[in-house]
C-alpha cells in the first residue's frame, strides 16, 4: 500500500517543480514569439527506434570491417541530426497571439481565438494546438503569413475560466522528433450562470416605485408558460408542447404599465442554494431582456439601475457569473 503511494506523492512534486520551472522560463503573456529559450525538443517512440537501427549499425560496421556500413550508419546519423535542425526551425521564430474568448453559459464549449503567425520568412508545417487532455487542432503557417484556429474547451462553472497552458507541437519532417512548447497565453472566458428551466417572472414582486406589470390575455408580450386551467383561451395553449408529450400549458403574456423591473435576490429567497438562485435570476434577466423591458438587478454587492438593451444583459449576466468571487458581489 505503502509503494502506490509513495509514487504518487512523487510524480505530484516532479509534476509541482515542471510547472513552476516552466512557469518561470515561460510566463503568462498575451504574445509569445517561440525561440531556443521556450521550444523543446526530444525523440519520438520512432525517433528511438532509429538510434537503436542506428546503433546495431554501428556495431554490425565494426564487427565485420564493413566500409559500406560504416557510410550507412553516418549517413542516417546524419539525417538524424539535420532532422533536429529542421524540427527546431519548424516552430522557431512563430509569434502566437490570444484572440477573442466571447461569454458563455455554464455547460456549454468556451471559444479561445489563437493567431499564428510568422516572423522568420519561412513556412511552419505539421503544427498542432491543444490543451491538456483536448482535441488536438492542426494549422499551417506560409512564409509571412498567419492562420487562425479555434480551440474548445468545456465551461462546466460560472466565473472566470482560465483554461492553463496550450501545448503547441510539431514532428515535421521526418517524425524522428517532437519539437514543442507549454505556453500561458493568459486567456480567459467569462462563464454565465446556466439558466433555470422558464419559469413565471417576478412582476409583482419585482415592481418598484417606477412601474408595474399586470398579466392580460390581450398583451403581446410573451412571459412563460404556467398549467392550463379550465376557460383559458384556446389560442394561448400550447398545442407544440402537448404534441411533444408535455402536460398541458398555456402561454401567459403581459402588459407593462411601465417596463420597468427589478430582479432582486430576496425574490430567490424559496428556490434553494445559492447556485439554483443565481440560475433563476439568468433566466429573468434573459427572458425581460426578449421582451424588450427596462429592468434593474439588485443583489449583494451589485446594484444596476433598471435599463433594457443588449449591454444592460450583458452587465446583468457578468454580475451574476462573477457573484461570490473576487471582484464580483458577496455572497449571502
Amino acid at each position: 500500500m505503502r509503494t502506490p503511494a509513495r509514487a504518487a506523492g512523487l510524480r505530484r512534486r516532479v509534476r509541482t517543480r515542471w510547472i513552476a520551472w516552466v512557469s518561470r522560463r515561460i510566463p503568462p503573456a498575451r504574445e509569445v514569439v517561440l525561440t531556443q529559450r521556450n521550444i523543446f525538443i526530444f525523440p519520438t517512440g520512432s525517433g528511438f527506434a532509429f538510434l537503436a537501427l542506428l546503433l546495431a549499425l554501428l556495431i554490425t560496421g565494426i564487427n565485420y570491417e564493413s566500409n559500406l556500413v560504416f557510410a550507412l550508419t553516418f549517413l542516417l546519423g546524419g539525417l538524424f541530426i539535420v532532422g533536429v535542425l529542421h524540427t527546431y526551425a519548424n516552430l522557431a521564430q512563430l509569434r502566437l497571439c490570444a484572440g477573442a474568448a466571447p461569454p458563455v453559459f455554464a455547460g456549454q464549449q468556451a471559444s479561445f481565438a489563437v493567431q499564428l503567425r510568422d516572423e522568420g520568412r519561412r513556412a511552419h508545417d505539421g503544427i498542432t494546438l491543444s490543451w491538456p487532455g483536448g482535441d488536438e487542432i492542426g494549422a499551417r503557417v506560409a512564409p509571412l503569413g498567419e492562420d487562425h484556429v479555434q480551440l474548445f474547451t468545456r465551461a462546466a462553472r460560472r466565473g472566470w475560466l482560465r483554461p492553463g497552458r496550450l501545448r503547441l507541437e510539431s514532428r515535421y519532417p521526418l517524425g524522428l522528433l517532437r519539437a514543442w512548447s507549454w505556453l500561458d497565453l493568459d486567456m480567459r472566458c467569462l462563464v454565465y450562470p446556466r439558466p433555470a428551466p422558464a419559469g413565471p417572472l417576478p412582476l409583482d414582486a419585482g415592481r418598484g416605485e417606477e412601474g408595474s406589470a399586470t398579466h392580460d390575455p390581450g398583451a403581446e408580450d410573451f412571459s412563460g408558460f404556467r398549467n392550463y386551467t379550465p376557460g383559458d383561451p384556446l389560442r394561448h395553449v400550447a398545442w407544440k408542447t402537448l404534441a411533444k408529450g408535455q402536460p398541458l400549458q398555456t402561454r401567459e403574456y403581459v402588459a407593462f404599465a411601465d417596463r420597468r423591473v427589478w430582479l432582486t435576490w430576496a425574490q430567490t429567497a424559496d428556490w434553494g442554494a445559492t447556485e439554483q438562485r443565481l440560475a433563476l435570476l439568468c433566466r429573468w434577466v434573459l427572458e425581460l431582456h426578449a421582451l424588450g423591458a427596462d429592468f434593474g438587478l439588485d443583489i449583494p454587492g451589485t446594484r444596476l439601475e433598471p435599463a433594457a438593451g443588449e449591454a444592460q444583459r450583458d452587465r446583468a449576466l457578468a454580475a451574476l457569473a462573477l457573484f461570490g468571487t473576487a471582484g464580483g458581489g458577496a455572497g449571502a
